[in-house]
């Protein structure tokens, strides 16, 4: 596994193919090497999307009052490996706002959310979806299924409920027919690392990642990308499962002849890794995704962590940030209106602002439904076209083709932020990541 706060990856023999074509695939680009591919091993951290008359269906005064309509959430609230526990409160909380607001559709429909814990089993998963359909959601927001995510698609497929704002992890997912994503994911972020890190001279990254077979083919897999933006990726370092000495690895980096190192490691392992890094007074430069790098981590180890580079498809989820993205300032409302510790504005982490993000996508999608069910919540998201997200996107259309063999990424855009020693700043000019992969 290698991280957002989530798993993700290759299965052994899959790894051992990848390693013997890795040349060859490294010099002709992805496409070859990518069809190998079962699980895209991308850091599930993070561990990690309306046509303008509906923009503004989630600003109404009036409360939800008319009949209920259920929408879920799959992810590992626990789990041994990628536990995360915000995600569920961040999915509630947004469900209760935006009933307060009016719920969904043209009769104010109330949104029922259904959270559903894979615990990070593969089996887990599949339970999970079949209690989607069991519960009759007319759709998944933001769910996250790393294990056994063929057969959540299988299962969701069958019964064509829509997936808004999943993180996708898989091939079958990139290209499900019910799939609608709102990020370019874990792997679009890493991109738009390596074109951050080339615009400040750093053209050699070492990558830090987790020790496990369902990793070690990343990679081979980021290299052409990487490669494309600028940057060669000189070293790979494993962090074993379980590590209390970081030191050796900090060291590891260091010797790699990188003059940087990306991070696609969980937020816990990266706090240790800080650490270390803190010890032995090294200043090597840092990238990842937000999820790797909670804000309250950027701080305590700001003579460290000053200048990191911080990569996605969405603003970084911090109070300063709202100046240049007003769409956070309802964000950290409705989180703060929950009275749960977790997703307080102040502490929450950046992983609680897609179940919401996911939901809003939702509610301005359905804004002009007079009934809601599954087939009609597809329907109008074939037909929605730029839709705003509260401006924490560009605009939004779940339709637009995808790259590569990402097929159903409709959101081509990351936004760079870098951490100033205070807060991390994120640029609001987005970067179209598509460009550095090569054509399916």
């Amino acid at each position: 596994m290698i991280a957002l706060p989530h798993g993700c990856g290759l299965a052994s023999s899959q790894v051992e193919a990848v390693a013997g074509d890795m040349k060859s695939h490294v010099d002709t680009g992805l496409g070859d090497l990518m069809r190998k591919l079962v699980l895209v091993p991308a850091l599930c951290v993070a561990l990690l999307a309306l046509p303008s008359s509906l923009a503004g269906a989630s600003t109404r005064a009036k409360p939800a009052s008319g009949p209920v309509v259920k929408i879920g959430i799959l992810s590992p609230i626990t789990s041994a490996t990628a536990a995360n526990p915000d995600t569920g409160d961040a999915f509630n909380a947004a469900v209760a706002a935006f009933n307060k607001r009016g719920g969904a559709g043209t009769n104010h429909n109330k949104i029922k959310g259904i959270v559903c814990d894979t615990r990070g089993d593969a089996n887990g998963e599949v339970d999970c979806a079949r209690k989607m359909v069991d519960e009759g959601v007319v759709a998944t927001v933001g769910d996250l299924v790393y294990n056994n995510p063929s057969g959540v698609v299988d299962v969701l497929e069958q019964a064509g409920i829509p997936r808004i704002g999943v993180f996708e992890t898989n091939l079958s997912e990139f290209q499900s027919k019910v799939s609608y994503p709102i990020s370019a994911g874990a792997v679009g972020g890493y991109v738009g690392d390596a074109v951050g890190l080339n615009k400040n001279g750093k053209k050699k990254a070492t990558l830090v990642r987790t020790d496990a077979a369902t990793g070690s083919g990343f990679r081979a897999f980021i290299a052409p990308p990487f490669k494309q933006a600028g940057v060669d990726i000189v070293g790979d370092v494993p962090i074993a499962t379980g590590s209390t000495d970081y030191s050796p690895y900090v060291s590891d980096v260091q010797s790699s002849g990188a003059n940087a190192a990306v991070l696609a490691i969980g937020s816990d392992s990266a706090a240790q890794f800080l650490a270390a890094m803190a010890q032995l007074n090294s200043k090597l430069p840092l990238a990842g995704v937000p999820g790797t790098f909670p804000l309250a981590t950027l701080r305590k180890f700001k003579d460290v962590t000053k200048g990191t580079i911080l990569a996605d498809s969405f603003p970084y989820p911090s109070l300063n940030n709202v100046k240049t993205f007003p769409g956070l300032k309802q964000f950290f409302a409705d989180m703060k209106a929950s009275g749960k510790k977790d997703v307080a504005p102040t502490t929450l982490k950046p992983t609680a602002l897609s179940p919401w993000l996911s939901t809003l996508a939702f509610v301005k999608v359905t804004g002009g439904l007079d009934t809601i069910t599954k087939d009609s919540v597809v329907q109008a998201l074939k037909s929605a076209k730029d839709v705003d997200l509260n401006g924490l996107t560009p605009p939004w259309t779940p339709s637009t083709p995808g790259f590569s063999l990402f097929t159903t990424t409709s959101n081509h855009f990351v936004y760079l932020s870098k951490f100033d020693g205070k807060n991390p700043v994120t640029d609001p000019k987005a970067i179209d990541i598509s460009q550095y992969f090569p054509a399916s």
